[in-house]
């Protein structure tokens, strides 16, 4: 019983729920797209976006956090990422007009944790996936970047 205790609290006092980055003050708002995948978004012009896996991933960094994630992914590599798109949703909705579900949950790597809500949407069998790193309700800048997500026409650079 006394081991259990102290691996208790070791793993209590090794799990950091890390703050969820606060939202930027002072920006211009700008369009990003991604022809690969055939999205496009308005993203605070602070936001950096970090392309990888040919345009399947695209993390928007800011102020050493990774507020937005976009995926653009199989079943396969999405449960390897820790996205939730099979499991069961907080809610049906939509994303860019596509049928969605939204996700509410914790995400951990390693010790460090943090809130995600997500909108993921199946599309040309992938699932496309909008993620923001946030506790509760989604902020104002989180709020718009969610509503200005639409999806470009094909043949759309």
């Amino acid at each position: 019983m006394r081991t259990l205790l102290i691996l208790w609290i070791v793993w209590s006092l090794g799990t950091c729920h890390s703050a969820v980055p606060e939202a930027p003050n002072d920006f211009d708002w700008t369009t990003w797209s991604n022809a690969a995948v055939g999205y496009a978004l308005e993203i605070p012009d602070v936001y950096r976006a970090q392309v990888d896996d040919g345009g399947h991933t695209v993390l928007f960094r800011w102020s050493g956090t990774v507020p937005v994630k976009v995926y653009f992914t199989d079943l396969e590599s999405a449960r390897v990422r820790g996205l939730r798109a099979d499991e069961e949703p907080s809610c049906e909705t939509s994303l860019a007009g596509l049928p969605a579900v939204r996700y509410d949950y914790t995400h951990c790597d390693g010790p460090f944790c943090s809130g995600i809500i997500s909108w993921a949407a199946e599309r040309d069998g992938r699932w496309l996936a909008l993620e923001f790193r946030s506790e509760g309700e989604l902020s104002s800048v989180n709020r718009r970047i969610l509503d200005s997500f639409t999806i470009l026409p094909a043949g759309a650079d």
